[in-house]
């Protein structure tokens, strides 16, 4: 009984991943400039960046991405990996300049 509840939790979890990456796949530009910009208003990792998920912005490509940001005042760091994802890192504007 409790395994059978696990496999089904498990598949309502994989679903759920899976659905939103065929999402992502299909949205339209706009929709990848407005996950952009939430990344870039979100957490802070430890070290002060901001880490952009790359393929949540789809189809924005990562020079589109990087454009952004700038226009909006954050420095592109690096690019590395987050949980499996790709990810872009910036550092934020500072505040008072």
């Amino acid at each position: 009984m409790v395994s059978s509840i696990g496999g089904i939790v498990f598949a309502l979890v994989m679903l759920w991943v899976a659905g939103e990456r065929v999402m992502a796949r299909f949205q339209r530009p706009g929709r990848g400039v407005a996950s952009v910009r939430r990344d870039l208003a979100g957490r802070r990792s430890l070290e002060g960046e901001v880490h952009v998920v790359v393929w949540k912005a789809h189809p924005l490509s990562d020079h589109m991405i990087k454009e952004l940001a700038t226009s909006e005042g954050f420095k592109f760091v690096d690019e590395s990996s987050l949980h499996g994802s790709r990810v872009l890192r910036f550092v934020p504007p500072r505040k008072g300049i």
